[in-house]
């Protein structure tokens, strides 16, 4: 490991470090950049090394490894509605299948199991990243070619268990390899990772969307989910070419200590507890008469707290116990304390904390509440099936990647706070192209302008804030914490955006825009609070 990585996992792996802002590695600052001191780098030449970084080794794999994240999601989603529909299977059911989805709300749950504990054999030889990465992609491999011998008009339930099996698969994927590419790169590094992580799922939805229904029309379904299998072989290639990031101390207490497969029952256990809880208050809640998000986000949020609280409630063991049953019950306790309570106890002491919470499930509202009901938008004003794919897919990419390599080298250049708030304020603004565009009505040409705008400016926030959330983590429970954090940004995009279509008809759509528009505001302010509340913080991560 480089000795920018070594000083990271020396400077964050005791709990009560950090706060609202990235944390600093002392080498260099993490989210405070050059842009707070000027001086070298500036210019041109500053500029074009920026450029050079997204070609070395390391970003490469973090290419790739994006490419195998984003292949599985359009195979649960749009890919497999497309084929239920031309099977024949009714609506009510088509619908059904979107709880699938819940699986990706859920991944927080066991990622402390795949955070500290290492696979045994050769898996664990490669390292405790590199094996879990090998085994859920090994994994997604196998539930896709069963997910494609199914039949949905024959058999739902079974197709559906299949692609439960694809989302959990895909969902523990994630978390290992976000995991595994924030401690492989170094803090000036991250901008352009999240960047190139944007580039490779977004490349993976492509393959999965739009290559696989192109390949449907030429060859059966079975030989099409056969084909997206075997491209888990790019992910599988590119972590046995990838060196294990460094191990952080209470990990590698974990990977030396005795007894692990009673602890990765313990944690399963735990681990289904939550999801069991999950199912309950959606179900019970799901009767009432409330909004359509409200049951999913008390679900999520108890969830949440449901593995903390059963490890509390657990008896404290005797502080003298040691040997036999009595001191193998100790050594459990202390070590779930750790791996469960710990990742969330360390976050919950940051100065800052809640605002940090509130601010990852505003970020992106706005961009939401505009984005969901986009395609109805663009139908109603009378764009074709053929404009709306040629210039929403095709050009919409286009833009969307030229965003994202923006918003990295922002990141690089600006630091991410001042790279957060630029974006955001640009995808605030963006929303007031749809209303321009509501008034306008049926013009391709203006129709390419707001699809730029707004997916240009949609690029810049998600590589902004990838690289945010990325720098919030400590390293010491980087998939717990990652995984917590970007399902929490999955509540503000997804359920609090769901009511839209009732807004939209309540307001039409010029006003529906203005709406969307006003929604980014509260994100932007409780950004600008944490830059204000934090100033000291970033000056002081400047004076090291």
């Amino acid at each position: 490991p480089s000795p920018a990585s070594r000083e990271r996992v020396a400077s964050v792996s005791e709990p009560g470090e950090g706060g609202a802002v990235p944390r600093p590695s002392p080498s260099r600052p993490f989210g405070s950049g050059p842009s707070l001191s000027r001086g070298a780098g500036e210019g041109p030449s500053g500029w074009l090394r920026s450029l050079a970084t997204y070609f070395e080794p390391r970003l490469i794999a973090v290419l790739f490894m994006g490419f195998s994240s984003g292949l599985p999601l359009a195979l649960t989603t749009g890919t497999l509605q497309v084929w239920q529909t031309r099977s024949g299977v009714s609506l009510a059911t088509i619908g059904f299948f979107a709880l699938v989805g819940a699986v990706y709300s859920l991944k927080f749950v066991w990622a402390p199991l795949m955070d500290q504990i290492r696979l045994p054999g050769p898996l664990g030889r490669l390292g405790r990243r590199r094996g879990w990465a090998i085994v859920t992609q090994v994994a997604l491999a196998a539930s896709l070619l069963l997910l494609g011998t199914s039949d949905p008009a024959a058999a739902p339930a079974l197709t559906a268990f299949f692609a439960v099996l694809v989302a959990f698969s895909s969902a523990s994927q994630d978390i290992v390899i976000d995991a595994y590419r924030i401690e492989l790169l170094d803090e000036k590094q991250q901008g352009a990772g999240a960047a190139m992580t944007q580039y490779g799922y977004r490349l993976g939805m492509l393959v999965s969307g739009a290559g696989a229904l192109y390949l449907a029309e030429h060859v059966s379904w079975a030989v099409v989910y056969a084909v997206m299998a075997a491209l888990m072989a790019v992910g599988i290639v590119t972590v046995l070419l990838t060196r294990e990031p460094a191990e952080t101390r209470f990990a590698a207490a974990v990977a030396a200590g005795r007894a692990w497969q009673l602890r990765a029952l313990a944690l399963a256990a735990v681990a289904a507890s939550a999801i069991l809880v999950f199912f309950l208050v959606k179900w019970l809640l799901g009767g009432l008469d409330l909004p359509g998000w409200v049951p999913r986000t008390v679900a999520v949020l108890l969830a949440a707290a449901t593995p903390v609280a059963i490890i509390l409630l657990l008896p404290r063991p005797d502080p003298a116990a040691s040997g036999g049953l009595a001191g193998g019950y100790a050594e459990l306790r202390a070590w779930l304390d750790g791996a469960v309570v710990r990742p969330f106890a360390e976050f919950a002491g940051r100065p800052g904390w809640l605002a940090i919470l509130l601010f990852i499930v505003l970020y992106k509202l706005g961009d939401a509440v505009a984005g969901v009901m986009a395609n109805p938008f663009y139908v109603r004003i009378g764009f074709s099936n053929e404009e709306i794919a040629s210039v929403t897919k095709v050009f919409g990419l286009i833009a969307t990647l030229l965003g994202v390599f923006v918003g990295g080298t922002l990141v690089a250049r600006l630091g991410i706070m001042r790279a957060l708030l630029g974006a955001g304020v640009l995808q605030m603004l963006s929303n007031l192209t749809f209303s321009a565009q509501a008034v306008v009505g049926h013009d391709v040409s203006f129709l390419m302008l707001t699809i730029f705008v707004e997916n240009f400016a949609g690029g810049m926030g998600s590589a902004a804030f990838v690289a945010y959330l990325s720098g919030l983590c400590n390293i010491a429970f980087t998939a717990t914490q990652y995984a917590l954090f970007s399902s929490l940004a999955v509540v503000g995009r997804t359920i609090l955006s769901s009511p839209g279509g009732v807004l939209a008809e309540q307001l039409g759509w010029f006003n529906y825009f203005l709406v969307a528009t006003a929604l980014a505001i509260p994100g932007l302010m409780v950004l600008l609070w944490i830059m204000r509340r934090y100033a000291a913080q970033q000056a002081a991560a400047m004076a090291r």
